[in-house]
C-alpha cells in the first residue's frame, strides 16, 4: 500500500497537483545530459553526477510507451492526463526520494536508449546508455554537415512535418537540398514558408512562420 500511495504522488506531481508545486522540470540537467550525448566518443551518461539532489530511485519514461508499459513499471495505475504529459515530452526522468518526487527531466529528443534494463534505475546503478540509433548518417545543407545543435533542431523539425504523398516527376526548384537520414530533401523558402519536396520518398511538406524561419537560418 505504501509503494502504491509513493507511486500516486509521482504521477500527481506530473499533472501538477498543488501539494507538489515545488516539484519542477529540471532544464538545466536537460541541458547537460544533451551535451553530454554530442561529445565524441561518449556512450553514457552518470545522471548522479549531473544531479544537485538527493534521490534514490528513478524512471525512464518515453512519448512511446503504452499505458499499460508504463502502469506496468510503476505497479499503480495511470491516468490519461498524466499519460498525456508523458507523451508531450520525447523522454521523461522522474527521480524519486523518500517516496516522493523531488525532480523531473523532459528530453526534447530520444538521447537515452529505450532499455528495458534503464526504465527503473537507482542512484548506485545510475549511468544510462545513450541511443546508438541516433548515430546514423549526417545531416547536410548542400555538402555543409550541420552542427550537432543545428542537427538536432532539424531533426526535431521534420518530425513535426505532416508529410503528404505526391508524386513529383518534377521536384520544386530549390534554393537548398537538405540531406536527411540518407534522403535528399528540396527546400524552398518563401517570404512566409519553407517547402520540401523528396523525389526519393514521393513526398511533400510544409512548415511556416517561426519554425520556417529557424529552418532558413541552419539550412542558408
Amino acid at each position: 500500500m505504501k509503494a502504491l500511495i509513493a507511486i500516486g504522488i509521482i504521477f500527481c506531481c506530473l499533472v501538477g497537483c498543488s501539494s507538489n508545486a515545488q516539484v519542477t522540470n529540471d532544464k538545466e540537467m536537460g541541458e547537460n545530459i544533451q551535451q553530454s550525448f554530442e561529445k565524441k566518443g561518449v556512450s553514457s551518461v552518470d545522471v548522479s553526477k549531473l544531479s544537485d539532489f538527493k534521490w534514490e530511485k528513478g524512471y525512464l519514461l518515453t512519448n512511446k510507451s503504452k499505458k499499460a508499459d508504463v502502469e506496468k513499471l510503476v505497479n499503480a495505475p495511470v491516468s490519461e492526463e498524466v499519460m498525456k504529459k508523458i507523451s508531450a515530452a520525447n523522454q521523461m526522468l522522474v527521480f524519486v526520494h523518500e517516496g516522493e518526487v523531488v525532480r523531473y527531466v523532459e528530453l526534447t529528443q530520444d538521447f537515452i536508449a529505450h532499455d528495458k534494463n534503464q526504465l527503473e534505475f537507482s542512484s548506485a546503478h545510475s549511468e544510462l546508455k545513450f541511443n546508438k540509433k541516433r548515430e546514423g548518417k549526417p545531416i547536410k545543407a548542400g555538402e555543409k554537415t550541420l552542427s550537432s545543435e543545428d542537427a538536432l533542431t532539424v531533426e526535431s523539425i521534420m518530425e513535426q512535418i505532416q508529410w503528404k504523398k505526391a508524386d513529383y516527376s518534377v521536384a520544386l526548384d530549390p534554393d537548398v537540398q537538405l540531406t536527411y537520414e540518407g534522403v535528399v530533401y528540396n527546400v524552398r523558402f518563401t517570404a512566409e514558408s519553407a517547402e520540401l519536396t523528396s523525389k526519393r520518398r514521393g513526398v511533400y511538406g510544409k512548415v511556416t512562420g517561426e519554425t520556417a524561419q529557424q529552418l532558413y537560418d541552419i539550412l542558408m
